[in-house]
């Protein structure tokens, strides 16, 4: 039988095989799949044969058992200037060899240095400024965002909706863009960016600011997709630092983020504005640059005598895909209602919640027994283990680091300072942390061996430390940041061995779709442990704020007729109208709420502890990534002509140096 996808000359024979066998087939091996099959392929009649023989006579089929130890030859193998590869959904293709880079010697002289590749990886850099821009400046000032344009009660919207439109658009960024070429799917997130930062900078409300997020959020997906818009044009060995070099050009705004967004909100005219015009003037620069070098294999090379555009997008998984997109946005909303919009018991929340959650379970099944065109995200793809553990790894990591974004401020503002300023330098902590350990990781994933080992004790060390911050209270200030830091470190440590290493396991042809699965659980998980955590700290402040406040202004002389009043101040933050108010009051209730939001914030700790369990079992599956470090380039860049970027001779591509 023809298996979807597949030139028509390709015959693939498989065994029968049950609904059960299809449904768990796939990797035995823990970090490479192994794809065991008979496949018989003659020369495809429009090229010439490597014997000299006429392109239009046809070869006699010749049978290749691919199970090999060779990681390469087992799924792949080369005929004349096609490249035959099988996909990780078991779909057969063939690859024009120009797009293949091939081994790092055999890569054009001056390749890494050229116009193309360094206006790539501008772009690139560019590009992921603009994901920062959108996420990382606003969630850092909701509240002044909130008193600005609101009050909204729907105000924490604007960071969800980001993290939303990012865990959606993961998973069809990486899917379609190796179906249909990387191009047209970063022009595409470039401009939809644009979009965002268009709506945002001219919002009038929290509304507004909420769909602009929307936008910025889907664009994340394509813009922080540097895995493998630059993981493939470069050596394998390269890799981590490739990855690490894009994360360290947005120091500026990944680490001091929190402390430009306040200096734009109390130094200009149009304040947190200026989050989304920074986005519109990078955006446009990087969209050039994309336009101008990036040039990656067409859909015609990645696709040698297979489908057309037409019908691939005919048996594009479209079931799939709205099953997908409204199971993720009806749970994602659930979790935001609950405890904020509506109590977590109610209808609203409930239903909500369970529909979302029954939707990805019907896609879950749709996707193991009943897809018959190539699945969004192949059941197949969860036996290998060492891609689970990545996965697991990534996601514990994303729900530290979404959370103490929005978090973090709090923490100091509540207990430590009111000052704006140094808010927002000590909010620089989870930024900061992130990217020191994301830079470590980027070079001990290549240069230093035993990558699982690595990720064990970082995982040990940010389970200590996120466990130490239990211990918080407002006359440890400089302790609180000390350990912040060193969680943000180790998880961002963590965190860059999962992006280049869910590159290495599988498969060139196949690694936007494993970034793709990543980077969406990734970002749910960062969702739910957002509203996990938020919900947990909004119930104990409800119960702590009267415990401790009450009494507290009471003994300091406040009639109990005033509690109510007193409480609407605090939301406002401005004590003036509460009738019998005075300043030693206000200082009691000042001492009484850092008590509260203390305890409050020591709850929210101890509810990280399963996750940290979590990540320290995950990492002891990770693999080793040492037999995958090779000097292999996976795809080159074309030329804007039809030519190929040419090197001084023609070469021939071997299987071994795919």
């Amino acid at each position: 039988m023809s298996r979807p996808g597949a030139p028509e000359e390709c015959d693939v024979a498989r065994p029968a095989a049950s609904s059960l066998d299809l449904f768990f087939a796939g990797s035995e091996d823990s970090t490479r799949p192994k794809i065991s099959a008979d496949i018989r392929y003659p020369v495809p009649t429009a090229m010439s044969s490597s014997d000299g023989q006429s392109g239009t006579e046809a070869k006699e089929p010749t049978t290749r058992h691919l199970e090999t130890e060779n990681d390469f030859s087992k799924v792949q193998t080369h005929d004349g200037n096609v490249t035959k590869v099988v996909h990780a959904d078991g779909t057969v293709d063939y690859i024009d060899t120009k797009a293949v880079g091939g081994n790092y010697d055999a890569m054009p002289a001056g390749y890494f240095r050229s116009p193309q590749f360094l206006g790539t990886l501008t772009a690139q850099c560019l590009a992921s400024i603009c994901a920062y821009l959108g996420w990382v400046l606003p969630a850092n000032t909701l509240t002044l965002i909130n008193a600005d344009l609101g009050p909204s009660k729907n105000i924490n919207w604007v960071a969800t909706m980001w993290t939303m439109g990012s865990s959606i658009g993961f998973l069809l960024v990486g899917r379609l863009s190796d179906l249909y070429g990387r191009k047209w799917m970063v022009l595409g997130t470039s401009i939809l960016g644009l979009v965002g930062c268009v709506i945002g900078s001219c919002a009038q409300t929290v509304e507004t600011l909420i769909a602009a997020n929307v936008c910025n959020g889907i664009a994340a997906a394509g813009q922080l997709s540097f895995g493998i818009v630059m993981g493939e044009l470069v050596p394998n060995k390269w890799r981590g630092p490739i990855v690490t070099i894009v994360f360290l050009s947005s120091l500026p705004f990944a680490v001091f983020g929190p402390v430009i967004a306040r200096s734009l909100f109390d130094n200009t005219v149009s304040k947190w504005r200026w989050s989304y015009y920074m986005g519109d003037i990078l955006g446009v620069l990087s969209l050039v640059l994309y336009w101008f070098f990036y040039h990656p294999p067409s859909y015609d090379q990645l696709h040698v005598h297979g489908k057309t555009r037409l019908q691939m997008t005919k048996d594009l998984d479209f079931v799939g895909i709205f099953l997908y997109v409204s199971g993720c946005v009806l749970f994602l909303i659930g979790l935001s209602w609950g405890g904020s919009a509506y109590p977590w018991a109610s209808a609203e929340v409930l239903c909500t919640l369970l529909i979302g959650i029954a939707t990805l379970a019907a896609f879950a099944i749709y996707e193991g027994f009943f897809c018959k065109v190539q699945p969004l995200m192949p059941p197949r793809m969860f036996k290998n283990i060492g891609f689970v553990a990545i996965i697991a790894i990534a996601t514990v990591g994303a729900m530290v680091y979404y959370s103490l974004t929005v978090l973090w401020p709090t923490i100091i503002g509540s207990i430590y300072t009111t000052d704006s300023m140094k808010i927002g330098w000590q909010s620089s902590v989870v930024g900061g942390g992130i990217l020191l350990g994301q830079t470590i990781a980027g070079f001990t994933i290549s240069y230093v061996p035993k990558v699982k080992w690595q990720c064990v004790v970082a995982s040990a060390l940010s389970f200590a430390f996120m466990t130490a911050l239990t211990t918080i209270s407002p006359d440890r200030w400089a302790a609180t940041i000390a350990l912040g830091t060193l969680v943000c470190t180790w998880i961002g440590f963590v965190d860059n061995i999962s992006f280049p290493g869910i590159t290495l396991v599988w498969e060139a042809q196949d690694i936007g779709l494993a970034t793709g699965v990543m980077g969406s659980i990734r970002g749910l998980g960062g969702a739910v442990a957002q509203a996990l955590y938020t919900s947990v700290l909004t119930n104990e402040l409800n119960k702590n704020l009267p415990k401790y406040v009450v009494p507290a202004a009471t003994e300091a002389g406040l009639p109990s007729s005033s509690i109510e009043a007193l409480f609407a101040a605090i939301t406002a933050g401005d004590f003036s109208t509460v009738p019998g108010i005075n300043a030693d009051i206000i200082s009691a209730v000042g001492s009484a709420l850092k008590t509260a939001y203390t305890s409050s914030f020591r709850i929210v700790f101890y509810t990280t502890i399963p996750f940290s369990v979590i990540l320290l079992l995950s990492s002891f599956l990770v693999p080793n990534m040492e037999k995958f470090l090779s000097y292999d380039v996976a795809k080159k860049l074309q030329s804007s002509e039809k030519s190929d970027v040419q090197g001084k001779t023609e070469k021939t591509t071997t299987p071994s140096q795919v």
